[in-house]
């Protein structure tokens, strides 16, 4: 099983989407169940980013979180958009 630790980016980023749209919640804590339970589930659409060693995983069609390996086991999510 994943274990995530958030930064305070991206509890600030998650703050900030949440007030605008409250439904987005729920959809967050979806994902981030399913990645914990499985990060390479295809409805996560998991990605490593060109060129450096961050990672992103869907939300929704529109926003994803941003994250990096801390261990192989350990996610640091730092932003979400």
């Amino acid at each position: 099983m994943i274990k995530i630790k958030y930064s305070s980016r991206y509890l600030s980023s998650r703050k900030k989407l949440i007030k605008n749209n409250p439904v987005f919640l729920s959809e967050t804590i979806k994902t981030i169940s399913l990645f914990t339970k499985n990060p390479k589930h295809p409805g996560l659409n998991l990605e490593k980013l060109k060129g450096s060693n961050i990672w992103s995983l869907r939300v929704d069609i529109r926003n994803r979180i941003f994250f990096l390996w801390e261990k192989e086991n350990v996610a640091l999510f730092i932003s979400e958009a």
